[in-house]
């Protein structure tokens, strides 16, 4: 049997054998629990924290704003449900939120949760390019308006977003509020309570999970207070990934017991998934820069041969804005899961939309960007992507269309 061709690297990637080696040092019989106070746990927990700091130093973070999560969704609702539950509890009765029409499903199922339970949710829309407008943010924030959850690289079609430009939007509100509340204070000549919560609203959440490989998530010079990431996206385990919350941030747990990860995410720390995870994070910023630009060639390699192969072929979002590893396509014609399941049968992994939209007719990102849902594919590239991998799934997409 000839070697399968995977280019769903967006969906989820190959755990590295570096991070398995890296996993199953913690992975022996007698490794303990890291809350547990004798010999074995104390070495449990050293290896957590040593492996807190590696995550954080990826972001230039600190170790004790680091909550590890079982994944990108659950930091995700971490963030949103988190951030809900703080304004509640401040007194803010209707608090509101402010998110992209394209953002990941767990973002947008879980501010539709909440907006049945009285959150308030904006939805930014996007352009043909996937992006959203400055503009239009600066308009929809309100002076309840607490979080704003913008992600940074779409998984469907790779647009990237202007996070550092966005995080200065937020400021501005944050620092007009700032000038609403204490000449308020000023004008009745005392302090009010939740002075200094109302300070630092809106919060910025952003997903970074497809961007961790191929973006510098310097977490100051991108101006956010909350930031997600995923194992799955990076080269490391499943089922773990952390939430970047910045010291100060408000935000409550929403899963409750023993109180571990300093009482935001209570529940035993997976130490062999956190420690292949850091180190999962520790290689990708190993050889970056390299790396990108072998991928960004690759992907131009491939443009080039299907705009060969068919000029109409068109690209979904754009190529200036987009992260080098995701590539949608419209192929006009074609029926593109009949079409998926034609280069499966040649031994070539694709996707038509987000895994994660298993259920969905189509892809509502496509949508937004009026984009056709029926003829378009997604190929995503990574670490083991060769140029006769490019060449012989050109050579397939060629001898499918030309039937």
């Amino acid at each position: 049997m000839s070697k399968r061709i995977y280019l769903d690297y967006a969906s989820m990637t190959p755990i590295d054998r570096r991070v398995l080696r890296e996993m199953g040092r913690f992975s022996a019989p007698e490794f303990a629990n890291p809350s547990s106070l004798y010999k074995e746990g104390v070495n449990a927990r050293k290896a957590l924290e040593e492996s807190r700091k590696k995550v954080a130093d990826f972001i230039r973070g600190h170790s004790d704003e680091i909550v590890f999560t079982s994944g990108g969704t659950e930091a995700n609702g971490l963030a949103l449900e988190g951030v809900a539950r703080m304004a509640h509890g401040s007194g803010i009765e209707k608090p509101h939120f402010i998110i992209s029409a394209i953002e990941h499903s767990s973002i947008i199922e879980c501010a539709n949760m909440m907006e049945k339970n009285g959150v308030e949710v904006t939805r930014l829309s996007v352009d043909s390019h996937g992006l959203i407008s400055l503009d239009e943010l600066k308009k929809a924030i309100k002076p309840n308006t607490v979080l704003v959850s913008i992600m940074t690289v779409n998984n469907e079609i790779g647009a990237t977003q202007p996070i550092r430009e966005i995080a200065k939007v937020i400021r501005h509100a944050k620092s007009e509020k700032a000038k609403e509340v204490v000449s308020g204070l000023s004008a009745v000549g005392q302090r009010q309570s939740g002075h200094d919560l109302l300070s630092h609203y809106p919060i910025f959440h952003t997903d970074a999970a497809q961007a961790a490989l191929y973006t510098d998530l310097n977490v100051e010079k991108l101006g956010v207070d909350l930031l997600t990431l995923d194992g799955s996206k990076v080269y490391g385990p499943r089922g773990i990934g952390a939430l970047y919350a910045k010291r100060g941030t408000p935000i409550e747990p929403i899963i409750y017991g023993g109180g571990q990860e300093r009482g935001m995410r209570s529940g035993t720390e997976n130490v062999p998934a956190i420690a292949g995870f850091a180190k999962a994070l520790e290689l990708a910023d190993i050889g970056r820069d390299k790396e990108s630009k072998r991928i960004e060639e690759l992907k131009s390699a491939f443009i080039q041969g299907l705009k060969k192969i068919r000029e109409d072929i068109s690209i979904n979002g754009s190529l200036a804005e987009s992260i080098p590893h995701i590539l949608n396509v419209s192929i006009p014609g074609i029926d593109n899961e009949f079409f998926l399941f034609q280069l499966d049968a040649k031994g070539i992994a694709v996707s038509t939309k987000s895994s994660c939209l298993r259920d969905e007719d189509e892809s509502y990102v496509l949508k937004a960007i009026v984009a056709d849902n029926k003829t378009s594919i997604r190929f995503s590239f990574g670490r083991f992507t060769k140029k006769s991998d490019i060449r012989q799934t050109l050579k397939a997409i060629q001898s499918l269309i030309n039937r």
